[in-house]
């Protein structure tokens, strides 16, 4: 569960415990290949208050076809669980079939055994792959108003802030040689 959590935010850029946690198998719509980021329903609320719709990848899509397979139809004492992410077997407070509310503990425990710097005091923190996604599509050239409305920032200001943190596009001011001005040189 942890890792194709880890696969959803970090493909689809979604906040990691308050919308993938919150996907209902009805969220996944495979005729279109979205997901739906739902606020107001029973009582949750994104950050932004506003629903949204956010594309798949195929390597995405794929790893969501494999945990249906397993989970859509799982039976947990009669019933049927109607998240992506919820409790495989009943253990204290966790309920089999219960929505999962967070992986902290168990991404704590992963980054320990990986040696990977984990925290707010500069290491890595499950935010980190949401950041992931825009990255690479500005860094791809997207269009930033379709990055911003997957993200689902109110402003474009929020969504510009993703583009410092990829500098690849700066190797092409040192890939072509320079003409006598600095300019590049017409062959």
């Amino acid at each position: 569960m942890m890792w194709l959590w880890a696969l959803v935010c970090g493909e689809t850029g979604l906040r990691s415990k308050s919308e993938a946690l919150w996907l209902r198998w009805e969220d996944v719509s495979w005729t279109d290949n979205r997901l739906s980021v739902v606020s107001g329903r029973a009582g949750h609320r994104t950050k932004s208050g506003k629903s949204r719709r956010v594309p798949m990848t195929p390597r995405l899509r794929a790893a969501l076809a494999d945990h249906f397979a397993t989970y859509r139809f799982a039976d947990y004492d009669g019933k049927k669980s109607p998240w992506v992410f919820h409790h495989t077997r009943t253990v204290r407070r966790s309920i089999a079939g219960g929505r999962i509310p967070q992986f902290r503990g168990e991404i704590s425990k992963a980054a320990k055994r990986a040696g990977i710097p984990y925290g707010r005091d500069g290491g890595w923190v499950p935010h980190d792959l949401r950041h992931r996604r825009p990255t690479t599509w500005i860094a791809e050239g997207k269009n930033v108003h379709k990055v911003q409305k997957a993200l689902g920032h109110s402003t474009l200001d929020m969504t510009m802030r993703y583009t410092h943190l990829d500098d690849s596009d700066l190797d092409s001011l040192v890939d072509e040689p320079a003409g006598p001005a600095g300019g590049a040189v017409n062959r």
